[in-house]
């Protein structure tokens, strides 16, 4: 994977570095790390000192805790422009989960002594990363409104639509989508067992609304599965 550039990044008029001029991104970049993540390395660790930021430039990344009988509970899935971890008051303080790459990523990683240095100079881009990670909040309440609220089969057809929008339609309502992620990936995103997701991907299969070959999955009928994230099937 080559390494994109601030100057090039697509979703940079969204991302915390929208509001610096071109001669700032190269000051931008002597105070960040950015480097490239192979499918399933580790970012960083739950229980390790949160010891900076990262802005997700290109790619997916997990982020998920572990329990206690080893099961990983995927948290959310964040995408390019999103910023990961936390930067506590206090800097011994540790990651509340853990982020690792799902697809070849590139992230920008942000050092808290130089991230609180660059601010100072730039507040705009500070207030970017507050409204990122707000948004970030956000999703998570929202998660766990719908953890407690949606039955598993809703959970799932709705996972499953947010899939669709990165497909490719083949025309009426049929969308062909490579997924990223494994069975227990999905499993873990809608917060169940691996068995109980290849049922019910298994139940939507049988009823026409998903064919499936290796991680091809194809959506043959789109308006039925939003009917189905909307009303358990």
């Amino acid at each position: 994977m080559k390494k994109i550039t601030c100057e090039s990044c697509p979703i940079r008029d969204t991302s915390c570095i929208a509001d610096l001029s071109p001669d700032k991104l190269e000051e931008f970049r002597s105070f960040s790390l950015s480097a490239v993540y192979k499918p399933r390395q580790v970012l960083f660790h739950e229980g390790t000192s949160a010891s900076g930021l990262y802005v997700l430039c290109h790619g997916a990344v997990k982020l998920y805790q572990s329990g206690r009988f080893g099961r990983d509970h995927i948290l959310a899935v964040a995408g390019p422009g999103e910023v990961l971890g936390e930067l506590p008051l206090e800097p011994s303080a540790p990651y509340s989960a853990s982020a690792e790459a799902l697809v070849e990523s590139q992230v920008c990683y942000l050092p808290r002594e130089r991230l609180v240095r660059f601010i100072e100079l730039h507040p705009m881009t500070g207030v970017r990363l507050i409204a990122a990670l707000s948004d970030s909040l956000i999703a998570a309440r929202h998660k766990v409104r719908d953890m407690v609220l949606k039955p598993a089969e809703t959970r799932l057809a709705e996972l499953l639509v947010s899939l669709t929008s990165n497909g490719t339609t083949n025309g009426g309502s049929v969308c062909q989508v490579t997924l990223a992620y494994s069975r227990r990936d999905i499993a873990e995103m809608i917060g169940v067992s691996t068995e109980t997701a290849i049922r019910l991907l298994a139940r939507l299969k049988s009823k026409g609304v998903i064919a499936t070959h290796g991680r091809e999955l194809t959506v043959t009928d789109i308006d039925k599965l939003r009917r189905f994230a909307s009303v358990p099937f």
